[in-house]
């Protein structure tokens, strides 16, 4: 669990919320009255407002995640919060007092996807889990289930249906215990697929735009792939040379012969009497 300098108990009228970036900026009236309160009352000074509170409870608990997963910076900030981002926060009070034990945050991604077939498809507004963090006092009690489930519930998801964007070792474990998902889909970008994601609607790509717009997901394998092919043929290229001499020398002896064996016709014959008789009397 995770405590703050300030109490949480009224942040959360349940066990877990949904914060989402209106809930970090303050109302104007808030801060009238916060002024109003700090000016009247020296000794309330520490104290901040709501929204401030659960920006100060995002930055910790997304260096938290970032270390658990060995990641440089944090994927949760208060300020990196975007309108199709949803952040849910766990607490509870196991401790004798409200204590943050968990955070869990989605959104939605417009995404250039490789189904099963290798065919490139346009999904929209798909269902991402972008940071998923369970504090290491509650692991392995249930907690991650119920957040995940929560969130499920309340943004209609599937967990089949949800893209994954790095995710850690723990996360995968965790997706193949509790939704039996394992197989994944290879895309050439960060995100992890499941088996099923393609059942329903979503869009092929057909136009040009759109195929143009993938090729940054299979840029490293083409690159290898015609790094491979240039070593090949540099290695065999005095091979392939001679052979296409070879089929050249052929071809030219084999046209040689047919000439010299097919029978002039009247016309040629005279046309070429009347080339030489023209050509013995310019000399």
């Amino acid at each position: 669990m995770v405590d703050f300098g300030f109490d949480i108990k009224h942040l959360f009228p349940q066990p877990i919320i949904r914060v989402q970036p209106h809930s970090l900026r303050p109302k104007i009236t808030q801060l009238q009255h916060h002024h109003c309160s700090l000016t009247g009352n020296p000794q309330r000074r520490h104290l901040t407002l709501p929204s401030c509170q659960l920006s100060q409870i995002l930055d910790v608990m997304g260096k938290l995640s970032a270390d658990a997963q060995g990641l440089r910076h944090p994927v949760t900030t208060a300020d990196k919060l975007t309108a199709d981002q949803v952040v849910y926060l766990m607490a509870d009070e196991a401790a004798g007092h409200w204590a943050i034990t968990g955070l869990l945050k989605v959104g939605t991604k417009d995404l250039f996807l490789f189904d099963q077939e290798g065919c490139c498809r346009r999904a929209n507004q798909t269902p991402a889990i972008l940071d998923f963090y369970v504090h290491e006092s509650r692991q392995r009690c249930g907690q991650g289930k119920l957040l995940f489930e929560w969130m499920l519930e309340q943004q209609g998801w599937s967990a089949r249906k949800c893209s994954v964007d790095r995710p850690s070792k723990k996360l995968l474990a965790f997706m193949g215990k509790h939704y039996g998902l394992v197989r994944t889909i290879p895309q050439g970008n960060n995100f992890v697929l499941y088996e099923g994601f393609f059942d329903g609607p979503i869009t092929k790509c057909n136009t040009v735009r759109e195929l143009q717009a993938t090729s940054r997901f299979r840029s490293q394998s083409l690159a290898r792939d015609q790094t491979q092919l240039s070593i090949r043929n540099g290695a065999h290229s005095g091979h392939f040379r001679r052979a296409i001499a070879n089929q050249e020398s052929e071809l030219k002896t084999s046209l040689h012969g047919r000439r010299r064996n097919e029978p002039r016709t009247f016309a040629s014959t005279t046309c070429i009497q009347g080339s030489r008789g023209r050509s013995s009397d310019h000399n």
